[in-house]
């Protein structure tokens, strides 16, 4: 492949000059030249970053506009994505050029790396993208078979974007599936590195990569599965100590075991690594409520200082959801932390308008509409609060939890209130049938039914 070291320098010192539109233009050439090339991609990202950045998000009528690419080329199509991308910097962008990186692997020696890449980098926006994990698993598996069965580090970063595809969309059809072959796979492929005979000393590197595999896998149970997953992460640290991936598991770990300080200085490492990365800037604003949650428990209960730290911490974690609403605001699991810490500090309506949107996402349904039936509760619109509550109360799976019994509570109060005496009596019977000394509820029933 042409050397293109010279074009690259050039386009990185227009880049720091603040030139976006020249370095973009001869990055597309490098791309026109040899997609293959990752080097292109690492600096592409944060020119259209940069780009995107000083037009505020905004974009003339024009250059909002995709156009299209009139060629069953993959080469030609692949090249126009990776230009939009640089021109719109956004994760949508991001997706797409994957997308087109994954066909032309296809016929294109070295473009698994690209797209690899890529995905990589769509990640660390922290959307979530099912099309996305699906690709980035795959190409890390065909990275692994091209290494003839040998690249292990590929099959587990392959097994872990299924894995995560699959708790995100437990409906998916096949990432459950496909992670769990993969993981048959590498438990075979481990066992036959271990087993292969001739040199004693293969015998025992390969027992040695085995073995490290197998830590850095383990779900961490104990402090001292964490030292050893923390000892081989130093080590590879110690070699690479410019990836961020590394960085932030080593933070994690760390955090695993309630260690907060060094944890923040994993996860600083990492984030000075890539100040884009999104993903990391929600687990270090995690790690400051971590702390903030330490330093409310060290506190006498009841105390000034007490009151004063929580309303601390509420204040720390409302700025942090709202920051996460801004930059993802389709992430609905962000809405409704938001929602629930508004609702602690007493602003109802604001706590409202976010329960509104959540309340149509089927993991957060349930709560929602509780949080909806409080706010309405606390605004005295009586109806509302008593329609959510009933549509609350047919989504709870245990009818005896503290949960439904309380729902059931509230929702014969708010019937009591409203003078709909039969329909309190209704709700109250439920609830003493199945929890006679729940608060107040026997008393309630028998001063009505008098």
């Amino acid at each position: 492949m042409p050397d293109l070291t010279k074009h690259l320098t050039r386009a990185k010192q227009l880049f720091e000059k603040g030139a976006c539109d020249d370095a973009l233009t001869i990055l597309g050439e490098c791309i026109d030249v040899d997609p293959t090339n990752v080097e292109i991609y690492k600096l592409l990202i944060p020119v259209s970053r940069r780009k995107a950045k000083e037009a505020g998000g905004k974009t003339s009528l024009f250059g909002s506009l995709k156009m299209p690419v009139m060629s069953t080329d993959p080469h030609k199509q692949f090249a126009g994505a990776a230009k939009q991308l640089g021109k719109q910097g956004d994760p949508k962008s991001l997706a797409a050029t994957m997308e087109a990186a994954v066909k032309l692997a296809a016929t294109v020696k070295g473009m698994v790396d690209v797209a690899i890449f890529l995905g990589e980098e769509f990640k660390s926006t922290g959307m979530f993208n099912d099309k996305v994990l699906w690709m980035l698993g795959q190409q890390y598996y065909e990275r692994f078979k091209a290494s003839g069965n040998k690249d292990a580090e590929s099959l587990n970063k392959a097994i872990k974007a299924m894995g995560e595809l699959a708790r995100n969309m437990p409906s998916h059809p096949e990432a459950g599936r496909t992670e769990k072959n993969w993981m048959a796979l590498q438990a075979q492929t481990m066992r036959g590195m271990a087993a292969q005979g001739g040199d004693y000393r293969s015998q025992v590197a390969s027992s040695d990569a085995a073995r490290r595999q197998e830590v850095l896998n383990r779900n961490i149970r104990t402090v001292e599965d964490a030292r050893e997953v923390l000892k081989y992460l130093d080590e590879d640290l110690a070699k690479t100590p410019g990836d961020k991936f590394l960085w932030t598991k080593k933070g994690d770990v760390h955090r695993r075991i309630g260690e907060l300080p060094a944890a923040k200085t994993a996860y600083e490492k990492a984030q000075a690594l890539d100040a884009h990365d999104f993903t990391i800037t929600m687990k270090m604003g995690d790690l400051h409520i971590a702390e903030g949650q330490e330093r409310l428990k060290a506190l006498p209960a009841g105390s000034p200082e007490a009151a004063a730290a929580k309303k601390q911490l509420l204040d720390m974690e409302i700025a942090e959801y709202k920051r996460r609403v801004e930059r993802q605001p389709t992430d609905m699991a962000h809405r409704f932390n938001l929602a629930s810490r508004l609702l602690q500090t007493g602003e109802v309506d604001a706590a409202a308008a976010e329960f509104q949107k959540t309340v149509n996402d089927s993991r957060l349904r349930k709560q929602s509409h509780r949080g909806l039936a409080i706010c309405f509760s606390k605004r005295n619109l009586l109806d509302l609060a008593i329609q959510q509550y009933k549509l609350f109360l047919p989504l709870v799976e245990d009818e005896l939890s503290d949960e439904a019994k309380d729902g059931r509570y509230q929702l014969a109060k708010l019937l009591e209130d409203r003078g709909q005496t039969a329909e309190a009596i209704a709700e109250l019977e439920k609830l003493v049938s199945t929890d006679l000394g729940f608060k107040d509820a026997a008393a309630r029933l028998s001063k009505l039914r008098g």
